[in-house]
């Protein structure tokens, strides 16, 4: 099934992607598909990991 609509950080319409730790709704620019997460959360990951050395 796909899912279409508004993405969530961006405002663009289009197919869109579910984020696997927040669950917003992203558009394929916002998304990182490696990771299965949006933009904002993998921000957040790598401030983790560069915070953590």
């Amino acid at each position: 099934m796909e899912l279409r609509g508004i993405c969530s950080i961006c405002g663009q319409a289009g197919f869109l992607h579910t984020c696997r730790l927040c669950g917003a709704q992203v558009c394929s620019e916002c998304y990182i598909p490696d990771l299965g997460v949006c933009r904002i959360c993998r921000s957040k990951i790598q401030r983790k990991s560069e915070g953590s050395l």
